[in-house]
């Protein structure tokens, strides 16, 4: 409207020009046509009116009558309205392929819209959600405020996932972005993009994510990281969690108390014959009637990796690598040297006869802080703040970390220390997202140094602030609540455990988890060089998947009725043959063969 004014201002203008300029002046410029006449700039440069004046009656100023006539100045163009986005496309170095070689600093807002993004995440403390909810808490709403991204959050309880992910799918209503779709797709997810698609290849908006493609590729020999990412060349599934620094995130520890009175240190149990001997004493000496306790799968956090296998049992998914050769853990000779030690401590009452029914370390939290344990497995290290209670006041030391036992010392462990920069949270967006490169953006600036600095700390003055030394501290608010400090941050920054970003929170201070900073100083000690460690980024094909899904079931069925028999004793280790060749019957030959394919074509790749 405002373009088209203008267009009329300026013909109006030329109008009046010409009725003002009648031909009865001696100052008509020589272009002037009569009026009577079309415009001269309107007639071929060599069409000079008959009727002009003769070139000497023209004022000084006057173009010679030969000369082309000058044209009517076009109307200054409107500009062009201002975008509102701040989209990265075009604005970084890239390579030939479009992929991001730097990082990139947002300018926001992001978004000056009122359009609406919906998020399907999920929540592991719905008890510490507020009553209106999510959105209504300070972080979405800081995070909202700094991009200007309007964004509706629906966060289900986790065991409310799978069936609420299945309804969405069937009915075609997925949300916007979809929080570890690939876990929840029944099928290969590579599948739900490009034959199905549900969900958008991610690498066709690659000019919006410059910081998500860089930590993704900036190291070339990471090829795990990149072959996970980009399961082909152009392709791009989900943004996944990547870990900022590769450090253990859990490990074991112990009552360094109790040690003292031993008369160790965490740093004299470096053995399986040690750590039998800590928790004899532990014990004995210490009323503690059932020093440690596995879960029902075992050995989660792959402590005990001492005998070069998985003590760990999640079916065909435990799978590593011995010479090129691929093999399946609670299925060979080390898997029957490590039961036949843990039968024995379970004989001796060193382990909780309850430990089939605890999932998760935290199963186990009162038996911890009352003393009736005294070492634990598969632990962060900012959970050990919440155990504080467990030790005397004045004691010489706290909680220590353990080292993974090994064999025998100086044994190099080829299991239990692989890192991998992808962790646990991941999104995909789907397909009938109405702003694809909005919904990109503000997942990538997740990846960028404001944007992981937010979602790794939260909200200044609500999760977060600097003392009188300019150190960050994370606030009273977070410390004082019903569940741990570490679990409900999730609501107030990253969820670390579910959802994608640039995860760096392992930094987090607070009072009391000082043994959060020198735990790598112990847990590192052992030499390892994870030869054994089966690659994560190693892909299946549709033949392949369906080898592993038609046998792998079974197995794993079989391997949960009798692998965790022998713990216990109510199936004997003399057995032990027997639950093999029954592994062999099931399908494992079949699922280690299409296993094998796939690492050698991983390997040749």
């Amino acid at each position: 409207m405002k373009r088209a004014l203008t267009l009329l201002l300026a013909l109006l203008f030329v109008v009046a020009l010409f009725s003002g300029c009648n031909g009865n002046s001696g100052n008509t410029p020589a272009t002037q046509a009569p009026a009577t006449q079309a415009p001269a700039t309107q007639a071929p440069a060599t069409q000079a009116p008959t009727t002009q004046a003769p070139a000497t009656q023209a004022p000084a100023t006057q173009a010679p009558a030969t000369q082309a006539p000058e044209a009517t100045p076009e109307p200054t163009p409107e500009p062009e309205p201002e975008s509102p986005y701040h989209f990265a496309a075009g604005k970084f170095a890239a390579d030939a392929n479009g992929l991001a070689t730097e990082k990139y600093d947002y300018v926001l807002p992001l978004s000056t819209t009122d359009e609406v993004l919906t998020y399907w995440g999920v929540c592991y403390t719905p008890q510490s959600l507020p009553a209106e909810g999510f959105n209504e808490m300070p972080f979405p709403q800081g995070v909202e405020e700094m991009t200007g991204v309007h964004v509706e959050y629906s966060l289900l309880a986790s065991d409310a996932r799978q069936n609420n992910f299945s309804v969405l799918i069937a009915s075609d209503s997925l949300l916007d972005i979809m929080c570890g779709a690939n876990s929840f797709y029944n099928g290969v997810f590579k599948d739900s993009v490009t034959e199905e698609g549900y969900f958008v290849n991610l690498y066709d908006y690659r000019q919006y994510m410059p910081n998500y493609i860089y930590e993704s590729t900036k190291d070339p020999e990471d090829r795990d990281t990149i072959n996970r990412i980009f399961p082909e060349k152009d392709l791009i599934l989900a943004f996944y969690e990547l870990r900022s620094e590769l450090e253990l995130s859990a490990g074991a520890f112990a009552r360094g108390d109790w040690l003292w009175d031993m008369g160790k240190t965490n740093a004299d149990i470096k053995t399986f014959d040690d750590l039998h001997d800590m928790l004899y004493f532990f014990k004995s000496q210490k009323n503690c009637e059932t020093p440690f306790t596995l879960i029902s799968s075992l050995d989660s956090g792959n402590e005990f990796i001492g005998y070069d296998t998985l003590f760990y049992l999640n079916g065909i998914n435990t799978l590593y690598v011995k010479d090129g050769e691929v093999c399946l853990s609670n299925t060979g000779e080390r898997d029957r040297e490590i039961m036949t030690l843990m039968n024995g401590w379970y004989n001796e009452g060193l382990i909780d006869p309850n430990w089939a029914s605890y999932s998760l370390a935290t199963d186990y939290d009162a038996k911890i802080d009352s003393g009736d344990m005294g070492y634990m497995i598969n632990v962060r290290p900012s959970t050990m703040n919440g155990h504080a209670a467990a030790i005397p006041e004045g004691a010489e030391y706290g909680w220590v970390a353990m080292t993974k036992p090994v064999k025998e010392v100086g044994q190099t462990l080829h299991l239990g220390y692989y890192v991998s920069r992808i962790y646990f949270g991941s999104a995909s967006i789907a397909a009938t997202c109405e702003n694809i490169p909005l919904a990109v953006t503000w997942l990538d600036w997740r990846y960028s140094d404001e944007g992981s600095f937010v979602y790794g700390y939260g909200i200044q003055g609500v999760s977060w602030d600097y003392d009188e030394n300019g150190e960050i501290y994370i606030t009273d608010l977070i410390l004082n609540n019903e569940v741990f400090y570490s679990m409900y941050m999730l609501l107030y920054a990253l969820n670390s455990i579910g959802e994608p970003g640039l995860y760096i929170n392992y930094t987090w201070k607070v009072p009391g988890n000082e043994i959060g900073y020198t735990y790598l100083q112990d847990w590192e000690k052992v030499s390892h060089d994870n030869a054994y460690v089966w690659p994560a980024g190693i892909q299946y094909t549709q033949e392949q998947s369906e080898t592993r899904a038609f046998y792998g079931s079974d197995l794993q069925t079989y391997m949960e009725e009798n692998y965790v028999a022998f713990l216990d004793g109510s199936k004997p280790l003399s057995e032990f043959d027997d639950y093999v060749a029954a592994l062999h019957s099931i399908g494992l030959d079949e699922v280690l063969a299409a296993c094998q394919e796939a690492y050698d074509a991983y390997m040749a790749s």
